[in-house]
Order: C-alpha cells, then structure tokens, then sequence
C-alpha cells in the first residue's frame, strides 16, 4: 500500500499557526520559499534551516561551471536524519510542538518539515530512505502525490503513511502554493 490514512493523530489547523508565525517574522522561508524545519540538532538549537534540503549536498553552495553544468558539493559534514532529535526552539509553545510531542509518541522521527511546492512545478522522480508522513497544510485541485505511478490527492487536514521507499514525485499543477507537513519515519513506535 503506498497511501495510507492514519487515525492515530489529532487533527490540527496549522495554516493559520503558520501564517501567524510568519508574520510575526518567528519563522521566514529561506530565499528559495522551499522548507522549514520544525527540529533540529543538538548543535542547532535555534536554527529551523538547518534540516532544510538534501542532508548530504549542499545546495546552499552549488554553482554552474565553466560548461554551464549545475554542480551541487557534498556537505563537509554530512548530516543524518537521527541527529534530528530536538525540537527548534522558534516552535515552543506553538501548536507546532504539540504535532511534534503527538508524533514522537507514535514514531521515532528524523527531520519534521513544512514543505512548500509553488505552483506549476514537481520533484524529481526519487526514493527516499524511510517513509513518510505527509499532513497536508494547503492544498487544492492539481496537487498531486505519486509513487510507483500511482497518483493520489492528499486531502487538506488528514494524515498520511506514504511509501516513499519507492519511486515517487510531487506535483503541484495549480495557481496557488502547496504546503505540506512531512515527517521522516525512522521507525514505528
């Protein structure tokens, strides 16, 4: 089954905590609008962009080279998912933390992210590690999830085991953003 909906966790409105940690400026999108991570690690306590991205390549550093090729380093330190273990201290007190401690009583989590995919574009046809737990924040019409060809629209509000141990891809056909919570399932309590 690569989609299941899940019925151990509390249904939450976080468009509206995001929305207000965002103008409050306690949270911004990185430059790229991309992802904000709710925990962090030990060494990183206030920083909710440290688990952004690739936990390997450090996009923060890529560049074109001479041929115009899009090179992408590797972390000096590669980063794992374990290590992100503790919650961002931006997210205490928030309704953030309480989908947070109702997670951690189900799974053991690697990075806990708010995922934004702007309209008209996808990901890259991947497999990941683990699964995944999607809670969709915002979404309409022509956003869609996809794994080993099958395609599925996540409902707003409702949680969601997603088989991202096989190939999948996102993508958002509509005019407005798509926001997504997504937690890294290392292992089912």
């Amino acid at each position: 089954m690569n989609f299941e909906i899940l019925k151990n966790l509390p249904v939450y409105n976080l468009d509206k905590e995001l929305n207000k940690l965002l103008e409050s400026n306690v949270v911004q999108w990185h430059t790229a609008r991309d992802q904000i991570c709710i925990n962090t690690t030990k060494d990183e306590l206030d920083n909710y962009n440290y688990g952004r991205g690739s936990l390997w390549y450090d996009w923060d550093k890529a560049y074109h080279d001479k041929n115009n090729e899009l090179v992408v380093p590797t972390r000096k330190k590669p980063l794992f998912e374990k290590d992100f273990s503790f919650l961002c201290t931006v997210f205490v007190d928030t309704l953030f933390e309480e989908v947070y401690r109702a997670l951690e009583k189900n799974y053991v989590l690697g990075r806990v992210r708010i995922m934004n995919l702007h309209s008209k574009n996808c990901l890259t046809w991947h497999k990941d590690n683990s699964i995944r737990v999607h809670y969709p924040i915002k979404t309409q019409e022509g956003c869609l999830m996809i794994i080993d060809n099958e395609v599925k629209h996540l409902e707003k509000n409702t949680w969601y085991r997603t088989n991202t141990l096989k190939h999948h891809t996102v993508l958002n056909g509509s005019k407005e953003d798509r926001l997504h919570l997504v937690a890294t399932v290392l292992e089912e309590k």
